[in-house]
């Protein structure tokens, strides 16, 4: 169970086990890889963020840094999935890891990357490599997930999950002290408050983090020229938060996660948004502010009237209120799949 009520974070709390140098030494490596060769991780770096106190006991959060640490606290599943979902799709790959965190980190990024799509494109005057999921927008992910961690919750796993069109990164325990969200295309817009202090502190030390917390920032620039269909967005929930990275070489986009391509006959006085809509909100129902968060649009009168309602007029769409907020939903008698 997660100690929400209290201002208690799990890394913080001191353990009884003491400070040796030499139990660190992937911790130091991973510092001199990001920082610089001739740069060191010193004890009295170490002890200003609380790495150990004053009497050398470690913090459980260096603990889970430790050359031979293995446990659930840092437990990471990576999976690819021949299709759109989990539910009715084969599983074409399975890992499992449970070490310490920068290897937990380096294990992440590694089968991300030798597992996701590449293709060129071609341009007037030669072409462009382009990776399914933009370098630094991955790491950003990764470690974001690391970061933010509710370590508090025993028996869960970091879920790094490969789907034909987007990429999932699952982190347990929602947004700490930022309750609320659902889903947002606006990452910039997200503030994620610090869970994990000292854990935070190490990665900020490391240099793979940022101390004024601007990784969702760097995720938005990456998919920056990408178009409605390809922009990232975070969905929470109260008990994990999930980063999903659209793949860039998938021409369609993502589709919601629903893997759903629709035959629809043309919509009387439509808009080139119908069939995106539709697909959309085939399988749940959405919010006005999610499908056009979704294509990129403003959430105005004008979208919900010429878009919004010419569907719900002509019978492709069916609305429902819940707690004084519309919904949206696919008529499946509408639409063949």
């Amino acid at each position: 169970m997660s100690i929400k009520s209290q201002n208690v974070q799990y890394d913080s709390l001191y353990s009884d086990e003491k400070y040796d140098r030499n139990d660190f030494t992937t911790l130091f490596d991973f510092f001199s890889e990001h920082v610089g060769k001739n740069k060191t991780f010193t004890d009295k770096s170490l002890a200003s963020i609380g790495f150990y106190d004053k009497n050398g006991f470690l913090a459980n959060g260096s603990l889970l840094f430790k050359n031979d640490y293995h446990g659930d606290k840092t437990a990471v599943q990576c999976s690819v999935f021949a299709g759109f979902n989990k539910g009715s799709e084969r599983i074409v790959s399975v890992n499992r890891f449970d070490g310490n965190i920068t290897d937990s980190i380096t294990f992440m990024l590694e089968f991300v990357k030798q597992r996701m799509n590449h293709s060129l494109v071609k341009l007037k005057n030669g072409r462009i490599n382009v990776d399914a999921f933009p370098e630094r927008a991955l790491f950003e992910g990764i470690i974001n997930s690391v970061a933010h961690r509710d370590y508090f919750l025993d028996g869960t796993q970091i879920q790094v999950d490969i789907f034909k069109d987007r990429l999932e990164i699952t982190s347990p325990g929602g947004f700490y002290q930022n309750e609320g969200r659902e889903k947002t295309y606006d990452l910039s817009s997200v503030i994620s408050k610090r869970r994990n202090s000292l854990i935070c502190d190490i990665l900020v030390h490391c240099n793979v983090m940022e101390a004024s917390g601007t990784g969702f920032d760097k995720i938005t620039e990456e998919y920056s020229r990408a178009d409605a269909a390809h922009k990232p967005y975070i969905h929470t929930a109260s008990d994990h938060f999930t980063l999903v990275l659209p793949d860039l070489t998938f021409a369609e986009g993502i589709t919601g996660g629903t893997g759903v391509s629709l035959d629809v006959v043309l919509v009387d006085n439509g808009t080139k948004y119908d069939q995106k809509v539709l697909e959309y909100c085939y399988v749940t129902a959405k919010k006005s502010s999610e499908i056009a968060a979704y294509l990129g649009l403003t959430d105005s009168t004008y979208f919900r009237k010429k878009v919004l309602k010419n569907l719900e007029d002509n019978g492709y769409l069916v609305s429902s209120s819940l707690s004084g907020t519309k919904y949206y939903k696919t008529d499946s008698e509408s639409v063949r799949l």
